[in-house]
């Protein structure tokens, strides 16, 4: 059984979320064609892009990888607003 989750999710989270299926749709990739690039399954890509799941570090990187644009465009968009 998954642990359930107290506090709400952050915005940065959700904000994480759009931007990360943003870009994929602009490079007309489908959830599994990004999870194969990043070495995880197409649920955990669901739950990035619901923002129901946050990613830790290593993933946001690798996501700039595969997106091919900076860690730091990626991180500007989730900061809290």
């Amino acid at each position: 059984m998954g642990r359930n989750r107290v506090k709400p999710m952050p915005q940065s989270v959700k904000n994480f979320g759009i931007k990360i299926k943003e870009l994929r749709q602009q490079r007309n990739m489908s959830q599994m064609d990004v999870g194969a690039a990043l070495g995880i399954d197409r649920e955990n890509i669901r739950k990035y892009e619901k923002g129901i799941q946050e990613p830790r570090l290593s993933i946001v990187i690798k996501f700039a990888a595969v997106f091919n644009v900076s860690f730091n465009e990626l991180f500007d968009f989730i900061k809290e607003k």
